[in-house]
């Protein structure tokens, strides 16, 4: 409502006879390019500025979606990394009933009674079992996830949270038994192939000295 009795009035006040011949508008052909010559650069500068305005939000808005397609993607891998562990199983024999077992417990007492299982006297290398593909899957998601935190565009804090996040699935689920792993190696020379390296090499790495 304002602005249209603005309006009107403005359309009196440049009708109106002038002061000085400089500044008559009676002449009403020469409004309009005289609106337009006093607005025309106004309305520019405005435009440029609200265009500024709406680019700096859509590049927030797309930085901010960067970062969470990253996150996402890390936590679907460690989500991935954790069924992978999951899936791990041992078969364990209870008064001639078989069954099996998954997991941290699977990998625990597996890890735990390897000196039945392994001398030096098998020929069969730690590869031709099982047990050591399911390892060497975990360790490799393991390092794959590692490799894409580094990669990432994250800040620096969140870099650091995932890698303390993965680093203490590490020692909740993996240093114990891979400590023991990896004595067995030294132990039964046998069994070193490619995979007691690659395991041995996870170990020292991540493991505090």
């Amino acid at each position: 409502m304002a602005l249209l009795v603005l309006s009107f009035f403005c359309v009196l006040l440049f009708t109106s006879p002038a002061i000085w011949n400089r500044l008559n508008l009676t002449n009403t052909s020469s409004i309009g390019d005289t609106i337009g010559g006093i607005t025309a650069p106004l309305l520019g500068i405005i435009s440029t500025i609200f265009l500024y305005l709406t680019l700096d939000k859509q590049i927030d808005s797309i930085n901010d979606q960067k970062l969470k397609n990253e996150s996402d993607i890390i936590f679907m891998l460690i989500n991935q990394l954790d069924t992978e562990f999951n899936q791990i199983y041992f078969t364990e024999t209870e008064k001639e009933v078989k069954y099996k077992i998954y997991g941290h417990e699977a990998l625990t007492k597996y890890s735990e009674s390897v000196f039945k299982f392994y001398n030096d006297q098998d020929k069969r290398k730690f590869s031709d079992y099982y047990f050591a593909d399911h390892l060497l899957l975990v360790i490799r998601s393991f390092k794959l996830i590692e490799q894409r935190i580094e990669m990432s565009k994250l800040s620096g804090d969140l870099k650091k949270m995932f890698s303390d996040k993965l680093h203490t699935f590490y020692l909740c689920k993996l240093n114990d038994s891979l400590f023991k792993f990896t004595d067995l190696f030294k132990r039964v020379a046998a069994l070193n192939d490619d995979y007691t390296s690659e395991i041995q090499e996870f170990y020292s790495k991540h493991t505090p000295k």
